[in-house]
């Protein structure tokens, strides 16, 4: 028994000594980093599930030392909480839509798509990726912990969707419509005389069911076709001339992104922008055969007319007067996004389509 405690004592001494001996290192031993990104999405949304495939690939890249776990709409937070959550610090990361965030600063109205904004998302894209709009984004951003990235562009919305037909701008007169806050809905209740709201998701099908809800505004055909929405409101009159160019964003916690490796952070910036192309893609092929099936199942669609698209034009132009009076940093991002857009526009009046 003696000679058994001894043995145990000699290797437990010589275990100390290879990892403190003066001549032996302590072995590196990985650090794990823990995140949570909470969506603005729910699981049946395709860009929900292009959200897990990125956290997937942010597990395989860095080999583990960056786990971060996927949460669905409302799983944590919602809508206007999702920024609070990350500059708190509940998550670390977010996928929301810019204009939500418009209780931290008006700003974000200019960053997200508007009326006559880029009306292609090609045009946004090089916007924010060579352009000046993520330096614009993060002087928003950035005094409250949080650091910006686009996300994935949702491009051109599906339209309205109601519950009787819809013809023009005078059908909209008095409707209650769901549609995100800001610029979409300040421009709607000039145009049309409509009353908006931007409920979430949850509450559209039960309001909806009791008449208490005319109308659906959700975003790209994909996504809105595949909740279901068509069989309380069959009637489409489309597009949504309020976001040509909509996009999703990227909020990150600052504090938390400062003490990842140099490597980490690189994964992860990788990452996010490969998840801006995979989801950018896949949405906008979705959207075609979400189209496609919509219309094959014989729901009507209907489009704005000239005088209707002069009217969304004079609307748009006074809400953004609006904005601009109210606030200095929407106006600089307004102003900075108009002049991208001239030269944009000013190039493809030469190398645009010809058929």
């Amino acid at each position: 028994m003696k000679n058994s405690l001894v043995a145990v004592l000699l290797f437990g001494a010589m275990l100390f000594g290879y990892f403190l001996g003066d001549d032996q290192t302590v072995p590196d031993v990985p650090l794990i980093f823990e995140w949570k990104i909470q969506s603005q999405a729910p699981k049946q949304s395709p860009d929900y599930q292009t959200l897990v495939e990125f956290t997937e690939k942010v597990n395989v890249m860095s080999q583990g030392r960056l786990m971060i776990t996927p949460y669905s709409e409302g799983e944590i937070t919602q809508g206007a909480g999702l920024f609070t959550g990350v500059k708190n610090g509940t998550t670390e990361m977010a996928l929301g839509w810019p204009n939500w965030w418009l209780k931290e600063n008006k700003g974000w109205a200019a960053i997200q798509s508007g009326p006559y904004d880029f009306m292609n998302l090609d045009g946004s894209m090089l916007y924010f990726f060579e352009g000046e709009g993520t330096r614009l984004a993060n002087e928003l951003s950035l005094p409250q912990g949080v650091i910006w990235r686009p996300a994935w562009w949702a491009g051109m919305e599906l339209g309205i969707l109601s519950n009787t037909k819809i013809e023009g701008l005078k059908d909209l007169h008095a409707k209650k419509i769901r549609i995100g806050p800001g610029i979409p809905a300040d421009t709607l209740i000039e145009a049309a005389g409509a009353f908006a709201t931007p409920i979430t998701l949850e509450e559209i099908i039960p309001l909806a069911d009791s008449g208490l809800l005319d109308g659906v505004e959700w975003t790209v055909p994909g996504a809105t076709l595949n909740m279901g929405f068509a069989k309380s409101f069959p009637y489409l009159i489309a597009p949504a001339v309020w976001q040509p160019s909509v996009l999703a964003d990227f909020l990150i916690n600052k504090d938390a992104y400062d003490v990842l490796p140099a490597d980490l952070q690189a994964i992860l910036e990788s990452a996010m922008k490969d998840y801006t192309l995979t989801t950018t893609l896949r949405s906008k092929n979705l959207d075609i055969s979400a189209f496609r099936n919509f219309v094959n199942e014989g729901h009507e669609v209907a489009t704005w007319s000239e005088d209707d698209l002069a009217a969304w034009k004079k609307a748009s132009d006074k809400i953004y007067k609006r904005y601009r009076d109210d606030s200095a940093t929407f106006n600089k991002i307004f102003e900075s996004k108009m002049r991208y857009k001239s030269e944009y526009d000013d190039y493809y009046k030469t190398f645009g389509a010809y058929d």
